[in-house]
C-alpha cells in the first residue's frame, strides 16, 4: 500500500482578524475631547499673548518687559515639539498622555501662585514645555474619532481646532480679566487643564505599538538644537522692542544660534540617526514646504499685528471687536471645512493657489483704511482672509502629510517636527518683520507730513484755531489754547503716519501673497510639463 503524496502547497494563511467596528459614541467622544485639547493648548498659547498690555499693568511691569513673557514660552515649546514626537513613540500614547497633562494640570495649578515678572516669565517658560504635547493629543484624539479609512478628516479637523485659541482668546479675555486680571487668565487655564485630565482619563486612546526612538548622543543633540532655537525666538520677540541695530546683546544672541545651530547640523550629518532628518528636510519638496509655512505664518500676522494693531491704534480694544473675532473663528472653521471637500480629488495645490488670490484680496480691502475706519470695516476682509489663511495652512498640511505617506512614514517625527514647530517659529518671523516694518514706514510717513506742515498756511492756521476752540471755556490764556492746540495737531498727524504704515503693511502682505502665487503656480506648472514631456518621450511596449 503505497503512502499518500505529500502536497507541496503551502498551507492557506490564516484568516485575517476582522476589523474593528465602528464605535460612532466613542468616535463623539474622542472628537469632544479633542476639542477640549485644542482650546486648552490654543488658550495657553494665546491668553497671555493676545492680552500683554492688561497683563503688564497686572505685574507692575513695561511693555518691553511684559513681552518676555511671550519669549519665555516659545523659547522652550518650539524646541520641546520635535522632541515630545520621539517620547510619543518610545513609550506609547496612553502613557504619553497620562504624563503630558499632568505635567500641564501641575504647572497651570502653580501659576496661579505667581506675583511678580519674574517668577511669570519662568512659569511661562514651564507652562510653553508642558503644554507642547497637547497639540499632538488634540490631533490624536481627533483622528481617532473617525474611522481609519476617514483618518485624514480627523487630521485636517485637528488642526483646525488648534487654529480657534486665537480668536477666542481675545473674545473672552476681558471678562477675565474683570474678575480677577491676570489670575483670571490663569485660573481659566487651570480650570481647562482639570476638565482635559478628567476627559483623558474617562476617553483613552487606542494603544499604540511602541519602538525605539533614542540613540546614544540624543541628549547632547537635543540641549544645542534647544539653546539655538531658545536664542532665536529671544531675538525675533525682542529685536523690534529693543531695536535690532540698538541693543548690542541682540547682536550677541544672533551670532550664538548661528554658531549653535551650524553645531548642531555638523553633528547630525554625522550620525547615523539624527533626531530629525536633515537632508530630508533639504529636499525640494520639503523646501518648498517649509517656504510654504513661512508664507502663512507671515499673511496671518496680518490679523494680529495689521487689522488688530490698527484697531488699537484708533483707539478700540477687544472687547469692541468681539464680532470681529466671531467672525474670524467662523472663517477658519469655513476654510479647513473647504479642504475636506477636495480630499478625494487630492487637488491640494490648486486649492492653495484659490487661497492666496483670497488673501491678497483680503489685504488689499485693508490697505483702504482711514482714520475714520472702526471694527465693521473690516468684517468681510477678515473673514476672507482667516478662511484663505486655514484653506493653504491645511492644504499645504496634507501635501506635506502625503509625501510622507509616500516615503513609507519613516520621516513622520521630522516631519511633525518641521510643522508643529515651524509654525510657531515662522509666526515669531512674520510678527518681527511686519512690526519693523511698521515702525519704519511709520517714521517716514511721520517726517513726510511733519514736513509739509507749515503753521503760517491758512488752512493750517484756521485748523489750529478749531482745535484750540475747544479749550475756550476752560483756558483764558491764548497762548494757553494755542499749545494745546499745537498738541492735538501733532497726535492728529502721529495717528495718520500710524494709519498710512498700516496701508503699506496691508499692501505688503498682498504683494507677497502675489508672488507667492506666482512661484507655486509656476512650479507646478513646471513640473507638469517636465511630467508631460517626459512621459511623451517614453516608447510605447510593442507587440511581438
Amino acid at each position: 500500500m503505497s503512502e499518500a503524496p505529500v502536497s507541496s502547497a503551502p498551507a492557506p494563511a490564516p484568516a485575517a482578524a476582522p476589523a474593528e467596528p465602528y464605535d460612532l459614541r466613542q468616535g463623539l467622544r474622542l472628537g469632544a475631547v479633542a476639542v477640549l485639547l485644542g482650546i486648552t493648548q490654543g488658550l495657553s498659547v494665546n491668553l497671555v499673548a493676545s492680552n500683554l498690555t492688561a497683563v503688564q499693568g497686572s505685574l507692575g511691569a513695561t511693555a518691553a518687559e511684559a513681552s518676555w513673557l511671550t519669549t519665555a514660552y516659545f523659547a522652550t515649546n518650539i524646541s520641546a515639539t520635535m522632541l515630545l514626537a520621539k517620547v510619543r513613540y518610545q513609550f506609547g500614547l496612553r502613557r504619553f498622555a497620562d504624563v503630558a497633562i499632568a505635567a500641564f494640570l501641575v504647572l497651570s495649578l502653580v501659576h496661579l501662585f505667581t506675583q511678580h515678572l519674574g517668577s511669570a516669565v519662568a512659569m511661562r517658560a514651564a507652562i510653553g514645555l508642558a503644554a507642547a504635547p497637547l497639540s499632538s493629543l488634540a490631533v490624536l484624539y481627533m483622528v481617532q474619532a473617525f474611522p481609519p479609512v476617514r483618518a485624514i478628516f480627523g487630521l485636517v479637523l485637528g488642526f483646525a481646532v488648534l487654529q480657534m485659541g486665537m480668536p477666542l482668546s481675545r473674545i473672552i479675555a476681558g471678562d477675565l480679566l474683570d474678575i480677577g486680571q491676570v489670575h483670571g487668565l490663569h485660573l481659566l487655564e487651570a480650570a481647562l487643564a482639570l476638565l482635559s485630565a478628567a476627559a483623558i482619563n474617562a476617553v483613552r486612546l487606542r494603544p499604540s505599538p511602541t519602538q525605539q526612538m533614542f540613540a546614544r548622543g540624543d541628549g547632547v543633540v537635543f540641549v544645542i538644537y534647544a539653546a539655538s532655537l531658545a536664542l532665536l525666538c529671544v531675538v525675533l520677540t525682542q529685536g523690534r522692542t529693543y531695536w535690532w541695530s540698538d541693543t548690542p546683546w541682540i547682536g550677541l544672541c544672533l551670532a550664538a544660534t548661528v554658531v549653535l545651530f551650524g553645531l548642531y547640523v555638523a553633528i547630525e550629518l554625522q550620525r547615523e540617526k539624527p533626531l530629525i532628518d536633515l537632508r530630508w528636510l533639504a529636499s525640494p519638496f520639503m523646501l518648498r514646504f517649509m517656504g510654504a509655512m513661512l508664507l502663512f505664518r507671515v499673511v496671518l500676522s496680518e490679523q494680529s499685528v495689521g487689522a488688530v494693531g490698527l484697531m488699537n491704534q484708533l483707539g478700540f480694544n477687544n472687547s469692541q471687536m468681539h464680532v470681529m473675532f466671531m467672525l474670524v473663528a467662523a472663517g477658519t472653521l469655513v476654510g479647513f471645512l473647504a479642504v475636506l471637500l477636495v480630499v478625494p480629488s487630492r487637488r491640494f495645490g490648486v486649492l492653495g493657489d484659490i487661497a492666496l488670490v483670497l488673501i491678497m484680496v483680503a489685504a488689499w480691502m485693508d490697505g483702504q483704511s482711514t482714520v475714520l475706519t472702526r471694527p465693521h470695516d473690516l468684517y468681510l476682509s477678515q473673514t476672507i482672509l482667516a478662511a484663505a489663511s486655514a484653506m493653504f495652512l491645511a492644504s499645504a498640511m496634507l501635501q506635506g502629510f502625503m509625501n510622507v505617506i509616500a516615503g513609507g512614514m519613516k520621516n513622520l517625527v521630522s516631519f511633525i517636527a518641521v510643522f508643529t514647530g515651524g509654525q510657531a517659529l515662522a509666526g515669531l518671523v512674520g510678527q518681527a518683520w511686519l512690526t519693523t516694518l511698521l515702525a519704519e514706514r511709520q517714521r517716514f510717513h511721520y517726517a513726510h507730513l511733519v514736513e509739509n506742515i507749515r503753521v503760517a498756511e491758512p488752512q493750517v492756521a484756521q485748523h489750529l484755531a478749531q482745535l484750540g476752540g475747544a479749550y475756550a471755556s476752560s483756558l483764558n490764556d491764548g497762548s494757553a489754547r494755542a499749545g494745546q492746540a499745537l498738541a492735538l495737531l501733532g497726535q492728529q498727524v502721529s495717528q495718520q503716519s500710524f494709519v498710512l504704515a498700516y496701508n503699506d503693511l496691508f499692501h505688503a502682505v498682498a504683494a507677497i501673497a502675489t508672488l507667492g502665487f506666482l512661484v507655486f503656480a509656476g512650479s507646478r506648472t513646471h513640473r507638469w510639463h517636465r511630467t508631460r514631456r517626459a512621459s511623451a518621450a517614453t516608447p510605447l511596449p510593442t507587440s511581438t
